[in-house]
């Protein structure tokens, strides 16, 4: 119940994406590994002179039809990533987006307006931690079905959802943009969605604005 009021206040992308905070991931089983160049993005704050730019290294997707795919990026390697008692005071970012539907010309609408992925990005600064939670626009470039997928996310909104007491946020609200090339890998995203629902769970709920205060 005290989800549900909680979330009814969001935009409709920001409520699938809190929600998937409380949800496990549902996703097959493969190996591991770090991946070809060709990811870049930034997560610039509407709030703040800030933007976290993160290094990332490790880029895995896994998908079960033409339409939907799970996609992880990070800038843990790949065992860090999978390894949930690694995450214990690690200094990191993990961006887990979930492109829902595939847009198709004539079909579906196709422009940054649009939401057709949700995101959740989490910021790992040792014993604390804040999670991010929007929706955007995600524009393929080839198919799930390879065993290599790319395409751009253009301008998503994302905000802080949950975090623990002592996290430092200096983004508020903010836009990610965010190009990618990832090579399947179903266990990958598999145990590193696993860890990040698990962090989930530890945060607690913020207020609607955190940083938009008004002093009488």
């Amino acid at each position: 119940m005290i989800l549900t009021r909680f979330v009814s206040r969001l935009p409709a992308c920001l409520t699938c994406s809190a929600l998937a905070l409380a949800c496990a991931a549902s996703v097959g089983c493969r190996s591991v590994g770090s991946f070809a160049r060709g990811t870049g993005g930034e997560f610039v704050s509407d709030e703040q002179a800030h933007a976290l730019n993160p290094d990332i290294r490790t880029r895995v997707f896994s998908s079960d039809d033409l339409n939907s795919a799970d996609l992880v990026f990070s800038d843990l390697d790949a065992a860090t990533l999978t390894d949930r008692s690694a995450w214990d005071g690690a200094f990191g970012q993990v961006i887990h987006a979930r492109m829902f539907i595939q847009p198709r010309p004539g079909r579906t609408p196709i422009e940054p307006t649009a939401c057709t992925v949700t995101l959740r990005y989490l910021v790992l600064a040792g014993d604390e931690f804040g999670i991010y939670a929007g929706g955007g626009f995600l524009l393929p470039d080839g198919s799930p079905d390879d065993d290599t997928f790319g395409g751009k996310i253009s301008n998503a909104s994302l905000r802080l959802v949950s975090a623990t007491p002592g996290f430092n946020d200096l983004i508020g609200s903010g836009r990610l943009d965010l190009s990618f090339k990832a090579r399947r890998d179903h266990d990958a995203v598999r145990r590193a969605a696993r860890n990040a629902d698990f962090k989930a769970f530890g945060a607690l709920p913020v207020a609607d604005h955190p940083l938009l205060i008004t002093r009488d």
